[in-house]
């Protein structure tokens, strides 16, 4: 009697185990893009609330010039490469489409925003060159995402590794 009573109460605690790991399972975040500032900021919303979001993990060329000093090498750098590419200033605004619902996560102050299907916003601006893996950067889960899209732009001599604006920007990726 004791034997099946028991039985019976590790089996409750199963199911109830169970069946809250379904429950309390993690769903993703849905939002409406409703403006692309820059590669560095979209405008998102959910119901009546709007967020600015910045891409995850990356610093952008748009970071690295808006902390690069005035008259510096690196804001002068952006700016020629930006003259030479004019499209890639906007490219998130041409790979992303308003009023369109994108899967977002909340990491660190930033969004990890997938743009095209498992692709994340960051790698894409990683493998353009737009971008850099931030220094700081210390996540096992996308990190090796983030080191292959940062490694393929810089042995093609995309964007930033092509026009050797890190040179000049080093000081201001560590701000």
């Amino acid at each position: 009697m004791l034997k099946l009573y028991m039985l019976r109460k590790i089996s409750i605690l199963i199911f109830y185990l169970l069946f809250t790991n379904i429950v309390i399972a993690k769903e993703p975040v849905l939002a409406i893009l409703n403006d692309v500032i820059s590669n560095e900021i979209q405008v998102f919303g959910i119901n009546n609330y709007t967020f600015n979001c910045s891409p995850y993990g990356v610093v952008t060329l748009e970071k690295l010039y808006i902390n690069a000093s005035a008259n510096s090498a690196c804001k002068y750098k952006i700016n020629e490469f930006y003259k030479k590419n004019p499209k890639l200033k906007y490219h998130a605004d041409a790979l992303l489409h308003k009023e369109q619902t994108y899967h977002i996560e909340f990491k660190d102050k930033e969004c990890l925003l997938y743009a095209k299907g498992e692709i994340t916003l960051s790698e894409i601006l990683l493998r353009k060159g737009l971008a850099i893996k931030n220094p700081n950067f210390k996540d096992k889960e996308f990190e090796r995402y983030f080191n292959l899209a940062q490694k393929k732009a810089e042995l093609e001599k995309r964007g930033l590794w092509g026009e050797n604006i890190l040179d000049s920007c080093n000081k201001e990726l560590y701000k």
